[in-house]
C-alpha cells in the first residue's frame, strides 16, 4: 500500500535528518487521515493516488502565485515537495502513449461531446496522466 511506503520514507526521513521530505511526507499522511476520515474507512491506493495529485495540483497552483509575487525561495521550496510526493504516484504515461489513448477513445465514442470523453480517458488512465494534459489533448484532437 502507498500508505506504508509514505510511512517507512516517513522513518527514513527522520533517521537521514532530511527536513524538506519530512514536511512533505508529513502533510500528505495527514491528508490521507483526513480523507479517511471523511469516509470513515481507510482509503484505497486509487483514492490516495487521487489525493497526492491534487496535492500536487496545489502545489503548482501556489507556485504560479509565489512566482507572481516574486518569491523564489518559497517557489523552491513548493518544487522540492513536488518531487517528493511524485515518488509515490505510478508511472505517468507518456505523450505518445496518452495520444494513443486519447483517439481510440474518440473513435469508440458515438457522441463527441468533450466532457465524456475526457471521463472516459481518465476512466482509462487512472492517475497516471494529469487531467489538465487529458483536457487540452481532447480539446485538440476534436477541432482537427
Amino acid at each position: 500500500m502507498i500508505k506504508n511506503e509514505i510511512q517507512q520514507a516517513i522513518n527514513n526521513a527522520l533517521k537521514a535528518g532530511k527536513k524538506m521530505e519530512l514536511k512533505a511526507l508529513r502533510f500528505v499522511i495527514s491528508q490521507i487521515k483526513y480523507g479517511e476520515i471523511d469516509k470513515q474507512k481507510e482509503l484505497i491506493d486509487e483514492e490516495v493516488v487521487s489525493l497526492m495529485q491534487k496535492e500536487i495540483k496545489k502545489r503548482k497552483e501556489a507556485i504560479e502565485m509565489f512566482k507572481k509575487g516574486n518569491r523564489n525561495d518559497l517557489v523552491t521550496d513548493e518544487e522540492a515537495q513536488i518531487m517528493v510526493i511524485q515518488r509515490f504516484l505510478p508511472q505517468q504515461l507518456t505523450s505518445e502513449e496518452l495520444e494513443k489513448i486519447v483517439a481510440d477513445t474518440i473513435s469508440e465514442t458515438a457522441d463527441k461531446n468533450m466532457g465524456k470523453i475526457i471521463g472516459s480517458v481518465m476512466a482509462k488512465v487512472k492517475g497516471k496522466a494529469d487531467g489538465s494534459a487529458v483536457s487540452s489533448l481532447v480539446r485538440q484532437k476534436l477541432r482537427l
